[in-house]
């Protein structure tokens, strides 16, 4: 039986707070925009998703991932859109977000309080679980050694096997995980995703967010990909497998992207994207060489330079425009 929770639990990891589903969709997020002290975090954002679908969001450090996951909790201020779960407007109605678990990274519990005491207290605004319970979910996730431990003293990854534990006995119905398998050897990993599927198997529907496509491409049947605090593209997974990923970019970081996209059009007669701080091309390693140089000799910080080697870096520069000089 899924727990009902009397009110939003607000935890440090897995911040228990409401819920959402309608009748196929769970989620719809529309024109979504937060603004907070002039500065955006999210920009018309636009997507839905079915009960029981598996999201992967895709995106570099400080594209949006974050904000969004908090933003469909109701813990971020909306200026713009709107979110609904089950049909449900979260800005109307936030009783409906009883069964959305979100467990952010890293994930934080009360750190002087034991594994069980944890467990204890954030299942105390339900009645139906029991130590019983507990105790046989603990075993479930590898975790009943630790169960008189001190979170304080457990490993990171110990920490994210309690917060996928939590989201198990609780059968949320949907649950968004924020870089679950960051900084995690590969054997860990295996082991979460695992878990993420047995969550999965119960009819939760689950938003991943990641750097890298590739960390993910097995668990999600679609993907987000962010770029500046909004939504590039919504692709499928068969979407995905489309793009030319053999195609070779090299790229150059830079300080002033636009500039120096300019720069290169103008000397060397080749087509440029911009892809956040990145400028990209085609050319072969000699005329990489030949470009690093001048930009250098034109005083401008290059910070990093070489060819894209990520999957999902590779779509991103298919789905990304070529430059034109008007955009600037």
């Amino acid at each position: 039986m899924a727990l009902k929770f009397k009110k939003p639990l607000y935890i440090c990891c897995p911040v228990w707070y409401n819920c959402f589903m309608s009748e196929n969709k769970i989620l719809e997020v529309k024109s979504l925009t937060v603004l907070i002290k002039d500065r955006f975090l999210l920009k018309n954002v636009n997507f839905s998703m079915n009960s029981g679908e598996c999201y992967g969001l895709i995106g570099e450090d400080k594209s949006g991932k974050t904000s969004l996951l908090k933003a469909i909790t109701g813990s971020l201020p909306i200026s713009s859109g709107n979110i609904l779960i089950e049909g449900k407007d979260i800005m109307q109605d936030n009783s409906v977000l009883n069964d959305v678990a979100i467990c952010l990274d890293p994930p934080m519990f009360f750190k002087y309080q034991s594994v069980y005491e944890n467990f204890k207290y954030l299942c105390s605004l339900n009645d139906d679980v029991n130590k019983e319970q507990i105790i046989k979910v603990l075993n479930k996730f590898n975790l009943a050694h630790k169960m008189k431990t001190k979170v304080l003293f457990l490993s990171y990854y110990e920490k994210k096997l309690m917060a996928l534990a939590l989201a198990f006995l609780t059968k949320t119905k949907l649950l968004l995980l924020d870089e679950p398998f960051k900084a995690l050897p590969p054997d860990s990993v295996d082991e979460i995703k695992a878990h993420i599927e047995e969550i999965r198997a119960q009819g939760t529907s689950i938003i991943i967010s990641a750097r890298n496509l590739e960390t993910i491409e097995d668990l999600c049947e679609k993907f987000i990909f962010m770029e500046n605090r909004g939504i590039r593209e919504v692709l499928t997974n068969n979407q995905c497998k489309k793009f030319d990923t053999n195609k070779t970019y090299a790229f150059l970081s830079v300080k002033y992207p636009h500039y120096t996209g300019k720069l290169i059009i103008d000397n060397f007669d080749l087509k440029v994207k911009l892809l956040g701080n990145k400028v990209l091309f085609e050319a072969d390693e000699d005329t990489v060489a030949d470009i690093v140089k001048f930009i250098t000799n034109k005083k401008i910080a290059i910070y990093k330079a070489g060819y894209l080697s990520k999957k999902s870096e590779k779509i991103f520069a298919n789905l990304a425009p070529y430059y034109k000089e008007d955009e600037s």
